[in-house]
């Protein structure tokens, strides 16, 4: 492998985070809520914004960026324990170097130090090897949504994940 580095999205890395959940989402559409056509409409403020709330991060191996996660914290008050992640891809080529361990690793560090302490998340049932992750990393599937989305073949069903975590 090589050095494989996790940081802190910020808004300079727009274009870097752009391009990685593009590529997310024209390669895996079941796994993303959003459609490319969606992606490409947000403008680039929002995802400044965004970046810039802090929560998202960036995998690299050397320079060249190979995955993004995001920690979505609940804004309001009485659910601030919690947090939704999402989105979370690693490239292809990346895959099985221990990219998304670190990035898991990175989040949930930054939850532990924001006082939260219950990830969520919604993955595709159809998607074994995203649940087999989460569930490596502590996640225990609570329930299930049918028709959470409404997929290019019809609606699709996700697994509602969450892991708890200490609260010390």
């Amino acid at each position: 492998m090589t050095d494989l580095t996790v940081r802190v999205a910020t808004p300079d890395d727009v274009p870097v985070w752009c391009a990685l959940r593009y590529d997310g989402i024209c390669r895996y559409p079941g796994a993303f809520i959003v459609t490319p056509d969606e992606a490409v409409a947000i403008p680039v403020e929002v995802d400044a914004r965004r970046l810039a709330g802090g929560g998202k991060f960036l995998a690299f191996e050397g320079a060249d960026a190979v995955g993004l996660a995001a920690l979505n914290p609940n804004g309001i008050s009485r659910a601030r324990h919690r947090a939704e992640i999402g989105p979370f891809y690693v490239v292809d080529q990346a895959r099985g170097r221990g990219v998304a361990d670190a990035l898991m690793e990175a989040m949930c560090a930054s939850a532990v130090a924001r006082g939260i302490w219950q990830l969520e998340l919604y993955v595709n049932i159809d998607n074994p090897r995203a649940i087999a992750f989460y569930a490596r990393h502590g996640f225990v599937e609570m329930g299930r949504v049918p028709n959470a989305i409404l997929g290019a073949a019809g609606p699709e069903t996700d697994a509602l994940m969450i892991r708890t975590m200490s609260q010390t």
